[in-house]
């Protein structure tokens, strides 16, 4: 199931204590994080493939590493590179942050976070949670109460912060099995299309 939005249409966050507590006023059409331009969320084209895998590999090279060896980040970054945000977009709904130009994006797939990816340029401006929260809201307007993914190990301590719990063991490549209801947040939350 995929939400019932305007494909190409730029999505603005709309107030909630969530997005207040994390320091993101909102400004027409859009959320100024802290210290950037005003950005958007719109669904991800054709045009955005070699941006946003670009965005992927610089993202697990710059950020993993402190988690995992530069070899074990450089085998993740390349492992199903050559068409892995193609078939995300083909099979998935994939949404693109921008702020003149992509700087993160996040995948959907049903109840599962697929992905998440900031630029490392734009780290721990709020990008990554507006995307996730993005992304929880897609998964819930589909009717699903609890939302999944993956974490790496350098993500994990973040998924844990917004409300994700741990419900299985690490796999062979250390990522670890999250969930996290979303039944307890109110529909109210979230995002709605820019008018």
């Amino acid at each position: 199931m995929t939400v019932a939005l305007p494909s190409n249409k730029p999505f603005h966050l709309t107030p909630s204590p969530l997005l207040r507590s994390l320091g993101l006023p909102q400004v027409n059409g859009g959320v100024r994080l802290r210290g950037s331009d005003l950005m958007q969320i719109r669904r991800a084209e054709a045009a955005d493939e070699e941006a946003l895998a670009s965005i992927r590999r610089r993202a697990i090279l710059a950020l993993a590493v402190p988690a995992m060896s530069r070899e074990q980040a450089e085998g993740w970054a390349t492992r199903g590179a050559a068409d892995r945000v193609a078939r995300a977009m083909r099979e998935h709904d994939v949404w693109v942050a921008v702020e003149g130009a992509a700087i993160g994006w996040v995948e959907v797939n049903r109840d599962r976070v697929a992905a998440l990816y900031v630029s490392p340029s734009c780290s721990r401006r709020g990008v990554g949670s507006a995307l996730l929260t993005f992304a929880e809201t897609a998964i819930r307007s589909s009717g699903y109460t609890t939302a999944r993914l993956e974490s790496s190990q350098n993500a994990l301590d973040y998924y844990l912060r917004r409300g994700y719990l741990r419900c299985g063991p690490a796999d062979s490549d250390g990522a670890w099995p999250l969930r996290k209801d979303l039944a307890a947040v109110t529909p109210k939350q979230g995002m709605e299309p820019a008018r």
